[in-house]
């Protein structure tokens, strides 16, 4: 059934929506101070201000156009998240578009894919020319995105402590950290600095410099996976900075209510006894295991060959989407190896963190669903037995929610991989591509690139962008604006 939806509704949400596009005009002021510091051209920095200025007074415009005393409701939040993870990634396209010279439409999914910590790119054929300031702003947009644009933009458009609340659910992540939002979303923030710097400080241990070892760890933490060229990690090889990575996409897909409990708590009992953190560990354990037999056939050495299944295991089931394989090279994986990474994409990591897919807290309440209704179908019929997750009591209509949103993820990642197998791919590795852009991990085949079918390339942005919003958020607004009517 379709929410109704008033004019005055509308407003609502633009006019929100333009207090975070406005506010999000601050983000392009560090790309301007990475412009000086590699003393790039000045036209670079005339790129990015102009792209902060057209946020600035686009989201000014917003606010003041369709300005209403109305407050904002659950059903506004769901439209204008949904706008906002549109328009800011247009806007953040700019400078791609002008500094590389590349078509919009390209800039536009390479700004899609680093906001929704997917990680494909179109940049092969220009990205070992990219100035340091457009390879520092995909990175810094992609850790933006880790957290949430939303989160980016609070003292503009939040304002007490329902309206927070009812942003932070529209965007999934619904674990409150401490009682007020605002200080929830100080802790969430410095936890998020901390890690970043912990991991910039490892990196640069393991052997990289200082400008490799700020993006890959923005990228991995954020579960991004954007290299800073076209070889990537293949180029040359260190198992330290393998390993390093391998700790950060873990840190990236733990829920930050563990890292609050851990870091600021001191719990570090949390980490295991939760639930998404054990299935986290054992189902990435067990996948590789699975793989390891072929990746050593691959290598050849059984040191390297454990641990690059180990990595791509990690990689798939996180989202980070780092890989030590060119394109060119996972194309030609066998079926197995994608099935098994497939289903880690599809899994994904913990609900409330920066990973994607359909989030392991789902994908257990639907393994014990099936459980529960093998026990209800062979004991007597008055028989009572807790259905019971994370010590919570889950019921009927929780578990049915699960189950329409993992079936409506696979429709989707359906629909994708049709769209593409009809442009002659094999349906294999197009399942492959649309499952890893739609679970945000960006492990990619050589289907997106530059100059990619340009309905591949418009399907594969709505696939990133429905599956970083969680499709509900989408699908609401969809009904929304078609329920759209004026109030008499």
């Amino acid at each position: 059934m379709l929410i109704p939806l008033g004019m005055d509704d509308l407003k609502v949400a633009l006019r929100d929506t333009g207090f975070i596009i406005k506010y999000s005009a601050a983000s392009f002021l560090v790309p301007i101070i990475t412009v000086l510091l590699f003393f790039e051209p000045l036209k670079n920095m005339a790129f990015y201000a102009l792209a902060g200025i057209i946020a600035f007074v686009g989201g000014f415009a917003l606010t003041k156009i369709f300005y209403t005393e109305t407050k904002t409701d659950f059903k506004h939040t769901f439209l204008t998240a949904s706008l906002v993870w549109l328009l800011y990634p247009a806007i953040a396209a700019i400078p791609f578009t002008l500094i590389l010279g590349i078509p919009f439409i390209d800039a536009f999914f390479e700004s899609v894919s680093a906001i929704t910590t997917t990680g494909l790119t179109v940049l092969q054929p220009v990205i070992n020319s990219a100035p340091a300031s457009l390879l520092f702003w995909r990175s810094f947009i992609s850790w933006i995105g880790g957290i949430g644009i939303v989160v980016m933009a609070l003292t503009g458009i939040l304002r007490n402590y329902s309206k927070t609340t009812k942003w932070i659910s529209a965007e999934g992540n619904q674990e409150h950290i401490k009682p007020n939002i605002k200080n929830t979303v100080k802790e969430i923030w410095g936890i998020y600095i901390g890690l970043t710097l912990l991991g910039i400080g490892l990196l640069f241990a393991a052997g990289m410099n200082l400008f490799s070892a700020v993006n890959y760890s923005m990228s991995a933490l954020s579960t991004t996976g954007m290299d800073l060229s076209l070889t990537g990690l293949t180029a040359g090889h260190n198992p330290a900075i393998d390993w390093v990575l391998i700790l950060l996409m873990f840190f990236g897909a733990i829920s930050f209510s563990i890292h609050y409990a851990v870091l600021k708590k001191r719990r570090t009992d949390v980490l295991f006894k939760n639930a998404e953190v054990k299935a986290l560990v054992f189902i990435a354990v067990l996948g590789a295991l699975l793989v390891a037999p072929k990746f050593l056939h691959f290598y050849g050495s059984n040191f390297i060959g454990l641990k690059a299944a180990f990595f791509h295991m990690v990689s798939s089931l996180t989202g980070g989407g780092f890989s030590l394989a060119s394109e060119s090279q996972v194309f030609l994986w066998d079926d197995f190896i994608k099935l098994v990474f497939l289903a880690a994409m599809f899994i994904g990591g913990s609900a409330g963190s920066t990973a994607g897919g359909i989030k392991l807290s789902r994908f257990l309440i639907f393994g014990k669903s099936v459980i529960w209704r093998i026990k209800s179908a062979i004991l007597p019929e008055n028989s009572f037995f807790s259905r019971r997750f994370e010590e919570q009591e889950i019921g009927k209509e929780t578990v049915k929610q699960v189950q329409q949103f993992i079936l409506l993820y696979a429709v989707f990642i359906f629909v994708g991989t049709l769209v593409v197998t009809a442009y002659g791919y094999d349906i294999g590795n197009a399942l492959l591509e649309v499952t890893s852009a739609q679970s945000n991990v960006g492990i990619g085949n050589g289907i997106s690139q530059a100059g990619m079918p340009l309905g591949i390339e418009i399907m594969l942005i709505f696939n990133m962008w429905i599956g970083r919003l969680e499709i509900i958020p989408v699908l609401t607004s969809l009904g929304l604006l078609l329920s759209l009517r004026g109030k008499r």
